[in-house]
């Protein structure tokens, strides 16, 4: 039963981004519930996903609707669901609400189709105690304990709804018994999202070290799972290690540290075959907490680019004026120090560069990540960028960011022309109030990403002013950057935090011109992901060109509230949509 319920609600309770933990079930931890509108709205919002693609991809659905209907049979699609995780059970275990349809008799017949054992309660005829081996070979074993699905079923024929409490430990029958006895189907609210709520009753600080003692097996279990690629070098892959352990910092403060969490799904149908998806998130922190300190550090400082509007054509639209406490300071600071390594170790492995070369490039690289830290040290964050396509497969971009020492890069830019053959740095090419505006060529093949990012011998220039440095490239960019910085208006309050608008067709081309230049690895196992990954880009290309392809994200406190929206429109559904067809033809289409 465990895997029946897993299956079911797997995908949303990753895409509502929830946790389970393993301890001992305890007032101190968290409240984690997901509650659905029902199998109905769940099955149409994932056929119109598939009804965006081609007369190929859309047959797959009878695959994926089947694959559905298998562990479904019994349940009334037209109601709600409700699965509550019950964070801190050993092992971890699930409270669950499903809705019948027509009685008890035809949900227990598929289950038990499935391998399941019912076994009638003596005293109490509504009740019953369920399990299944999953694994025999484990069960076999001398001092093993099996590895199966256990529990207990409700039935409350008054409203129709089963009550599931379940395990895959047998000595967590008494505790399952019991919240299955207690346990009702909450008032579920009217509407059609998808919603899953994180609470904690208990707010002290003895509740949330609980919380965070029982984060850290999460935490061991995700970071031991990572492994390096066969191609991938030793830092790149403490990068993605440092990554993910940045991600499960701010979901075990989060997790220990909130006093109420809520996040909703739902699919806006509103326009017939377009489709669009909106996420909603709303957090309120513990008082006193390091969680509320940091959202009270929200709208306290203004922002230096407010008064800048989005380009007409803009890929990418990006707003930022952002506290940054300690903790992702420390976070932040350590990834810059490793793009640096790493940076560092690709440019000086060239085996024709001389050494005046690598020692260039060994202090630049230091002195510009020191430059960048400082704005990060400082205790916040204001950046913006607007890139536009140029229609040669490239962008004019133009963007700026804060750092407190922003006048040391002026004394490191001439030293860029001892990185590389062919690099030109001009001081002093222009001036407009207090920014000097200074002028970069990279020589070509210094690095690839800089070539892709900057262009093959174009200009990039860059205004250094006192507290901020702005950059240019691309089509017209000088004159671009002289204008934007003459019309700059003084720095404004903004209500959100972070706003990201990106398109991503142009990124998507570039991205495939990038690797279709590349030399596929010879690794078997590289190569057949190098191949995956080529045919997913293929994929995005033909959703993407379709249009509506862009990517909305709002963060903004209020209220002592975090806000976050996110808004995926239809090509990005499209996209979404194609994965799904491709995975099920591999996974669900019968041979």
């Amino acid at each position: 039963m465990m895997k029946l319920i897993t299956r079911l609600t797997s995908t949303l309770a990753l895409l509502l981004c929830c946790t389970s933990y393993t301890s001992a079930q305890t007032p101190q931890d968290s409240r984690i519930t997901i509650q659905h509108p029902g199998f109905q709205v769940l099955k149409k919002d994932l056929k119109s996903l598939l009804d965006l693609g081609t007369p190929a991809e859309q047959k797959q659905w009878s695959n994926i609707e089947d694959f559905i209907d298998t562990f479904v049979a019994g349940i009334d699609g037209s109601r709600p669901f409700q699965v509550q995780l019950l964070a801190g059970m050993t092992p971890s275990g699930y409270l669950t609400a499903l809705p019948l349809d027509g009685g008890f008799q035809t949900f227990r017949d598929n289950v038990e189709g499935l391998g399941y054992e019912l076994k009638r309660d003596a005293k109490d005829t509504s009740l019953y105690q369920f399990n299944m081996i999953i694994d025999s070979e484990q069960e076999s074993t001398p001092g093993a304990e099996a590895v199966e699905d256990v529990g207990w079923m409700r039935v409350l024929s008054d409203v129709e709804y089963l009550v599931l409490a379940m395990s895959s430990s047998r000595s967590s029958l008494p505790r399952l018994k019991e919240l299955t006895l207690a346990a009702k189907p909450d008032d579920f609210a009217a509407g059609t999202a998808a919603v899953m709520q994180l609470t904690n009753p208990d707010a002290t600080e003895a509740g949330q070290k609980h919380r965070r003692t029982i984060f850290a097996g999460n935490r061991k279990a995700t970071m031991d799972a990572l492994q390096k690629r066969p191609d991938e070098t030793a830092t790149r892959f403490e990068m993605r290690k440092l990554s993910s352990n940045l991600m499960l910092d701010e979901v075990e403060r989060a997790a220990a540290e909130s006093q109420d969490l809520k996040i909703s799904m739902q699919m806006d149908h509103t326009t017939a075959g377009a489709p669009s998806l909106n996420v909603a998130g709303d957090l309120v922190a513990i008082p006193g907490t390091a969680l509320a300190t940091a959202l009270q550090q929200f709208n306290s400082r203004p922002d230096a680019f407010a008064g800048i509007a989005r380009l007409p054509g803009s890929a990418l639209s990006l707003r930022i004026n952002h506290p940054v406490d300690d903790m992702r300071k420390a976070g932040m600071v350590s990834f810059l120090n490793l793009i640096r390594d790493e940076i560092s170790a690709k440019l000086k492995n060239g085996s024709q560069r001389p050494a005046s070369e690598k020692e260039a490039i060994d202090k630049v690289v230091t002195d510009i990540i020191t430059h960048l830290r400082s704005g990060i040290e400082s205790g916040w964050m204001n950046v913006f960028v607007e890139s536009v396509p140029d229609g040669k497969g490239g962008f004019t971009s133009i963007g700026a960011y804060n750092a407190d020492n922003a006048a040391s890069l002026t004394e490191i830019l001439p030293r860029m022309k001892d990185m590389h053959p062919g690099t030109q740095v001009e001081l002093n090419v222009d001036k407009v109030g207090d920014y000097a505006i200074h002028r970069v060529q990279l020589g070509e093949g210094l690095l690839d990403v800089f070539d892709r990012l900057f262009g093959v011998r174009r200009d990039t220039f860059v205004a250094v002013g006192k507290d901020y440095v702005w950059l240019s490239s691309g089509d017209n960019a000088l004159e671009s950057l002289k204008k934007s910085l003459a019309a700059l208006a003084p720095p404004a309050a903004t209500p959100a935090a972070v706003h990201l608008e990106i398109t991503m067709l142009p990124w998507a081309r570039q991205m495939n011109d990038f690797y279709s230049k590349q030399t596929p690895p010879k690794e078997r196992e590289a190569l057949s992901a190098w191949k995956a990954a080529e045919r997913s880009r293929a994929r995005g290309l033909e959703a993407f060109e379709k249009g509506s392809d862009s990517i909305v994200v709002d963060v903004k406190a209020e209220a002592g509230h975090l806000l976050t929206s996110v808004r995926l429109d239809t090509g990005i559904l499209r996209f979404i949509g194609k994965e799904m067809a491709a995975f099920s033809k591999e996974n669900l289409e019968a041979e």
